[in-house]
C-alpha cells in the first residue's frame, strides 16, 4: 500500500422537512413555542435542559421541541391550559382523523412521544399519562432502491479504471462511499489530520451523531485518497481533504458532493433512467447488505455505519436479498394460472 503519513494538521443547521406537513395541518407554524402559555413553555424548557444534560445533539433537541410545541399548541387551542386538562380524546383527535387515518407520520408521533418519555421534573407523572394516550401509527415505508450485484460490479470497475473519466477526487470519494458506507456529510468535513497513514485508519467525528468513528483504510481507499492529495488536490491552507475544483478552492460542500456522485454512476453506466436514485445513501445500503450477506453480526455492521441505535440498521438490511430469500415461501404447492403470474 503506497501510503505515507501526512504532516498537515488541523488548525447552522439545516432542518429536515419530514414533519413540515404535520405542522401545517395543526396551524402551529414555526412560532408554536412562543404562542404557548407559561406552563407549556416551561415544560419545553425543561425538556431542552434535560436533553442537553443527556448529550443530545442540538438538532435533535430543536426537532423534538418543535414537534412537542406544535402538539401542545393544538391542545391549548382546544382550551387545555395544563397537562392535567388533556384527556385521551384530545390526544387521539390530534393524531387520528374521524375516518381512522392519521395525517401525521409514525416518525412525527415518535418525536412527540420522546418528549413525554423524558424526565420532566414535576411534569413527569402527567406526561407519562399523556404518553399512554399517544396511539401507535404505522410507519409509512417506501420501496428502497439498492445497488444490485451487477451494478455494484459496474461501480467497482469504473472506480478501478483510470480511463473511466473520473477525476482523482471523485474516484477517492467513490472509493470511500463504496467500501466504507460513510455519510456524505462526513466526507465533506473529513480533515487531513483524520487520516492515520501509519495505522491505516480514518478517524472522524460524525456530523449526524457527534460520536467518533474509526474506519479501516483499505489499500483501495488509501491509494485513491493519496493520489488525489498528492497529485490533484489544489495547494491550499484548507484542512478539509476534499476541495472544490475551482478557485478559491473552498472545502467541498454537500451540494458539491451531490453534483459529484452522479458522475460515478454515469462512469459506471448505471442508473441513468428517469427517477433512478443516485445518492450517497445507496452505498450505505450496499455496505450494510454486503456485510450481512457475508454473515457479519448486526452490532459490527451498526458500528461500521456509525449508528448509535441498533434499530437504525433495520431499513438498511431490507436490501439483503440473499438472507431474505431464505425466509420466502414456495408457491409450488399452489397451482397458479399463467395469466396471474407470467412465468
Amino acid at each position: 500500500m503506497k501510503l505515507e503519513k501526512t504532516n498537515n494538521t488541523d488548525a447552522g443547521l439545516a432542518q429536515e422537512p419530514a414533519t413540515q406537513n404535520a405542522y401545517a395541518e395543526t396551524s402551529a407554524g414555526r412560532g408554536s413555542y412562543w404562542q404557548l402559555n407559561p406552563v407549556f413553555r416551561e415544560l419545553i424548557d425543561i425538556y431542552r435542559d434535560s436533553g442537553k444534560k443527556r448529550g443530545l445533539k442540538e438538532s435533535t433537541i430543536y426537532k423534538t421541541s418543535f414537534s412537542a410545541s406544535s402538539f401542545l399548541l393544538a391542545m391549548q387551542n382546544r382550551g387545555r391550559e395544563s397537562l392535567n386538562d388533556i384527556d385521551e380524546k384530545d390526544v387521539i383527535s390530534y393524531f387520528i382523523r374521524e375516518d381512522g387515518r392519521s395525517p401525521l407520520s409514525g416518525g412525527y408521533r415518535d418525536t412527540v412521544a420522546s418528549v413525554f418519555k423524558s424526565d420532566l421534573g414535576s411534569y413527569t407523572e402527567p406526561a407519562r399519562r399523556i404518553l399512554a394516550y399517544i396511539p401507535v401509527i404505522r410507519q409509512r415505508r417506501k420501496n428502497i432502491q439498492y445497488l444490485k450485484p451487477e451494478e455494484a460490479d459496474a461501480v467497482r470497475n469504473a472506480l478501478d479504471d483510470p480511463g473511466s473519466g473520473l477525476c482523482m477526487r471523485d474516484r477517492a470519494i467513490g472509493m470511500l462511499l463504496f467500501f466504507t458506507g460513510i455519510r456524505g456529510c462526513d466526507i465533506c468535513c473529513m480533515k487531513l489530520s483524520d487520516l492515520d497513514w501509519e495505522k491505516e485508519e480514518i478517524c472522524i467525528v460524525q456530523q449526524k451523531t457527534a460520536n467518533g468513528l474509526t474506519l479501516p483504510m483499505s489499500a483501495a481507499v488509501g491509494n485513491a485518497i493519496y493520489d488525489y492529495v498528492t497529485m490533484e488536490r489544489p495547494s491550499s491552507g484548507e484542512t478539509c481533504v476534499f476541495l472544490c475544483m475551482a478557485r478559491p478552492y473552498r472545502p467541498l460542500s454537500e451540494d458539491g458532493l451531490r453534483s459529484a456522485v452522479p458522475k460515478i454512476y454515469r462512469a459506471a453506466g448505471i442508473r441513468q433512467g428517469k427517477g433512478d436514485r443516485q445518492g450517497t445513501h445507496l452505498f450505505r445500503y450496499h455496505v450494510a447488505s454486503a456485510l450481512a450477506g457475508n454473515g457479519i453480526a448486526r452490532p459490527v455492521i451498526s458500528e461500521t455505519l456509525g449508528h448509535t441505535a441498533p434499530k437504525s440498521l433495520d431499513c438498511y438490511l431490507s436490501g439483503d436479498i440473499q438472507h431474505l430469500r431464505e425466509y420466502a415461501l414456495s408457491i409450488e404447492p399452489f397451482p397458479v394460472s399463467g395469466e396471474v403470474i407470467p412465468l
